[in-house]
């Protein structure tokens, strides 16, 4: 009850952030001055991302022969299987149905399975109706996109894969439907996340900090439902397809590239580039942003290779927010892998250039060349925005009777829609939700703490192993002194800025003493400008002047975004950082070692000053920019002190969390397998000053960290 008292008042902590965010992406449009930092960043982190996409493709280019095709599979699966953090053990499903209910040419079974101990997964299992006693049917893992309905969702189109032949089993994802992660106690159908993107951001931050990828926990409940199909002697283990859309693509994709038992699959409103979806809506939520993928050397078309040779439709819209342009560059490259294992996915040609002025359904626009509906690759692609598949499902179905149902009239698959079902039957549990169904039942949270203590003992590295282990887990590159630093050397008192790098530029505010001579220095580094007519700002800028008045050189300035700009929140829990940390992790960065990289840089103009006492360069920070500047100093020797306040204790206390709030701009992927924040205290000795430490329990939003009345010697 406690933790539930607790998630009451930090939702209404949350509904008020939402509101102030609300305003403030109104106000802060892409081209709007408040959002230049931001904008900045973003650009400069897609131009990383840019350069390791190149060079994938140029490696993509040499692979000529099955063989070669073969090896980058088997490369990039056991890459990909690291970067996720490993699989589960398989322990049983304890499998059990808690109804069953008749339809229109079909029946319902009501499902509860568990994927991992404890870790229940509601399901519906549509078993078609009027066959002969011992048949064995073809089966669909259909899995919905990011709906709250979950499941639910998923109704008509499952009942209508069952109307045509096959076993359907749908099931909810973790967040959505009855799996609810964070449950509001006083409405336990709602999410304290807000949304199904809010619930996977919220679970995948935990799992980040001993290096597991949200998408491990996704992809096993779905090996896990192949495992409850294939138990069925009702079913065809050898003709288990996978279908999903938008989300539910998202997952599909990885089942079907990680589980060979995966005989067809239809991936829908999911496929893209990275080049295009990076410089559209950008970086989206926990499992599709596996940490390091873009620098490990994958893009989306990695997802379909690893496929091949089984058949694989990718199913595209037009004006979909996953851009269409990006879906098509995946087929093209897709295409002439499959190639590889199956000459008829290439086509046979016939002189025509690839359709673009697309406005109606159509079959393989991607090239220009005859291709046959036998073909293992097949690019089904119809108008409409995102999820719009009514004109284009006939397709989709006859892909799958072709490929998991030979014989079958593909060419004319059922379309009516069957009756509705009442509510009522698409509900598993008895009371809507897992949480309340089964007290004490297994979370992300619960098997994440159970992981950590088995694989991320604690660490306390010193000295040289610090260094490095901060450098590789931060991903923090500058070097000290070693940045041009002209652009501050000469500045007088008032706004300043001084180039990061990659286009990146930080800005802030100077004071400088008209006295002659050398002069101690402190930096203050602030979560925005001091200039502003916030609390936040105002304590700052309280701060500021009497750190001016006591004689030293004061540098205020914020480390990118500067400013911190805004974006789409998938939850007030994860606050205003969480998309673009996504970005950052993406192309092997890290957003806190960014800001790292930049107080280095801060330090280098400010020791370039002829003004400046280079042995007596202070630092202050509280809250997010408080853990900066405790990395910042390990790695610098030339901050002679930090002193910070309100900043995190531990990265274990954030692990043992319920709830985390404002957590995202501190998470580093994988750090409590190599040092915790006690370790950089610890380094730091004398050099530090830390009060009033956070909990990981405790709000970390920006909003509830003002600096103030910090005691700096």
């Amino acid at each position: 009850m406690a933790l539930f008292s607790f998630a009451r008042r930090s939702l209404c902590f949350a509904a008020m952030l939402a509101c102030f965010a609300g305003v403030a992406r109104a106000q802060a449009m892409p081209d709007h001055p408040d959002n230049r930092g931001r904008a900045e960043l973003v650009q400069s982190l897609n131009a990383i991302a840019a350069k390791d996409l190149a060079q994938r493709r140029a490696v993509m280019a040499r692979i000529t022969t099955r063989e070669e095709a073969e090896a980058r599979q088997r490369a990039v699966r056991e890459k990909i299987l690291t970067l996720l953090g490993g699989l589960p053990e398989r322990s049983p499903l304890h499998a059990r149905i808690a109804g069953t209910v008749p339809a229109q040419g079909f029946h319902l079974e009501k499902v509860i399975y568990e994927s991992q101990p404890r870790f229940y997964i509601p399901a519906l299992l549509y078993v078609p109706d009027g066959k002969p006693a011992g048949t064995r049917f073809p089966a669909i893992l259909m899995t919905p996109g990011h709906s709250p309905m979950g499941k639910a969702g998923d109704s008509l189109i499952a009942a209508t894969f069952a109307r045509n032949g096959f076993v359907v089993l749908s099931w909810d994802p973790i967040g959505q439907g009855e799996r609810l992660q964070y449950p509001d106690p006083a409405n336990p159908d709602r999410s304290l996340a807000t949304r199904p993107t809010g619930e996977h951001g919220e679970a995948s931050l935990q799992p980040m900090l001993i290096g597991d990828a949200m998408a491990r926990y996704f992809v096993w409940d779905a090996m896990r439902g192949i495992d409850y199909l294939t138990s069925l002697p009702n079913v065809d283990p050898h003709r288990i397809g996978a279908f999903g859309c938008s989300g539910g693509g998202a997952d599909t994709a990885l089942v079907a590239a990680l589980d060979p038992r995966v005989a067809a699959a239809g991936v829908a409103c999911y496929n893209t580039s990275f080049d295009a979806l990076l410089a559209s809506i950008g970086a989206q939520d926990g499992e599709q942003s596996i940490p390091d993928f873009i620098d490990s050397g994958f893009d989306f078309p990695d997802w379909i290779e690893l496929v091949a040779p089984r058949p694989y439709a990718e199913i595209a819209t037009y004006a979909d927010m996953f851009p269409f342009d990006g879906a098509r560059a995946t087929a093209v490259e897709a295409r002439r892998f499959y190639s590889l294992f199956d000459s008829a996915s290439a086509g046979t040609a016939t002189g025509a250039a690839p359709s673009t002025n697309l406005t109606g359904p159509a079959l393989n626009a991607d090239t220009g060349n005859a291709v046959p509906l036998a073909a293992r690759f097949q690019f089904i692609t119809g108008p409409g925005h995102h999820g719009a598949l009514a004109p284009i499902l006939g397709n989709i179905l006859g892909f799958f009777l072709r490929n998991l149902q030979p014989g079958a009239d593909a060419d004319h698959p059922i379309l009516t829609p069957p009756a509705k079902l009442p509510q009522d039957a698409l509900q598993v549990t008895p009371t809507g939700q897992v949480a309340t169904s089964f007290p004490g039942c297994a979370t992300v949270f619960s098997l994440n703490l159970a992981r950590a203590e088995a694989i991320a003992a604690p660490r306390h590295p010193f000295g040289a192993s610090l260094i490095a282990a901060v450098r590789a887990v931060t991903r923090a590159s500058a070097v000290p002194g070693a940045q041009s630093s002209d652009g501050l050397r000469d500045a007088r008192s008032g706004s300043v800025e001084i180039g990061a790098g990659g286009g990146v530029h930080l800005r802030g505010v100077l004071s400088a003493p008209a006295t002659p001579g050398r002069h101690p220095a402190v930096l203050l580094l602030a979560p925005d400008s001091i200039l502003g007519n916030n609390a936040i700002a105002r304590a700052s800028k309280a701060e500021f002047d009497r750190l001016a008045a006591r004689g030293n050189v004061v540098l205020a300035m914020t480390p990118a975004p500067s400013p911190p700009g805004t974006e789409d929140m998938k939850s007030p829990l994860l606050g205003p950082f969480y998309l673009l940390s996504l970005r950052a992790d993406l192309v092997g960065r890290t957003l806190l070692g960014t800001r790292v990289d930049d107080v280095i840089r801060m330090v280098d103009a400010l020791a370039a000053r002829p003004d400046v006492d280079p042995r007596r360069i202070t630092a202050v920070g509280s809250g997010h920019m408080g853990l900066v500047l405790l990395h910042a100093a390990v790695l610098d020797s030339r901050l002679a002190h930090v002193t910070v306040s309100r900043t995190l204790a531990s990265y274990r206390s954030l692990l043992q969390a319920p709830l985390p709030i404002g957590a995202p701009e501190d998470v580093l992927p994988g750090v409590l397998l190599h040092y915790d924040i006690p370790d950089l205290v610890h380094a730091l000795g004398t050099r530090a000053t830390v009060s009033s430490s956070a909990k990981g329990t405790d709000d970390l939003s920006r909003e509830s960290t003002p600096l103030s009345e910090l005691t700096h010697p």
